[in-house]
């Protein structure tokens, strides 16, 4: 006598994630981007307090036209270790840590808006480089500090010198923009590279101006310091202005 055949076993069910398909397995953890945790209110406003006592430091040395023992024997060494090789290249990161510099960073922030769906990076950048261009020039007109000697020059060069508005510009968007792009990032050794390729460039542009000779060892750490506190401001005021919508 012919027997019903075992009934087959349900396939088991496939788990899904919300933008996964269904039946199908979900990406592993390291494979989906999320944005990370946005920094403390309380660590930002520590950093931006460490960062603007720099910069007060350094301006108090210059007003009180205390830096010749900084700014001396190091314009002094960079004048007597150019190089021809190191010339054009210095030259060209110089020329190219301003304007030419904003304009790149407007356009990667314009990129990552755009894959977001988002003005808010568009806007933090711009808005970082905006401020810093306004500070820095605020900062100039109120310190009338000279530069160094012209015979020193390597560049032709105007205006005052206190703090580098080039090494103050390109700080500030370069830590915003590495700010930016690392909020997707999930690799930590990524986001360590970020920021210290955002850092490096920032004091590339500043020794840049001392090796050329139009500015003084002290507008270019006080220009990063500036940079910094402009950046860390703008992130300041995002984050508590996110936090104040998600409340």
């Amino acid at each position: 006598m012919a027997t019903d055949p075992a009934p087959l076993d349900p396939a088991p069910a496939t788990a899904t994630t919300p933008g996964s398909t269904p039946g199908t397995a979900p990406a592993p953890a390291s494979a989906r981007a999320h944005p990370r945790q946005a920094p403390r209110p309380v660590t930002l406003g520590l950093a931006l307090f460490a960062s603007l006592a720099v910069f007060a430091l350094f301006a108090g040395l210059v007003l009180a036209r205390n830096a010749g023992f900084i700014d001396r024997p190091v314009l002094s060494e960079a004048v007597a270790h150019r190089v021809a090789l190191l010339d054009g290249p210095m030259t060209v990161v110089t020329h190219a840590s301003k304007y030419p510099l904003l304009i790149v960073t407007a356009l990667g922030a314009a990129f990552v808006s755009l894959r977001r769906r988002s003005w808010r990076p568009l806007l933090l950048v711009g808005g970082t480089g905006a401020l810093s261009v306004a500070v820095a020039t605020l900062a100039k007109e109120t310190t009338d500090r000279a530069r160094p000697p012209a015979l020193f020059w390597a560049i032709p060069e105007d205006g005052w010198c206190f703090p580098s508005r080039h090494t103050v510009i390109a700080t500030a968007v370069l830590l915003m923009l590495a700010y930016v792009f690392s909020a997707r990032l999930a690799s930590r050794a990524a986001r360590l590279a970020l920021w210290a390729g955002a850092l490096a460039l920032s004091a590339l542009v500043g020794a840049s101006r001392v090796y050329l000779g139009v500015h003084w060892a002290t507008d270019a750490l006080a220009g990063l310091a500036l940079g910094a506190t402009v950046m860390l401001a703008v992130t300041m005021a995002d984050v508590l202005l996110r936090g104040r919508r998600r409340a």
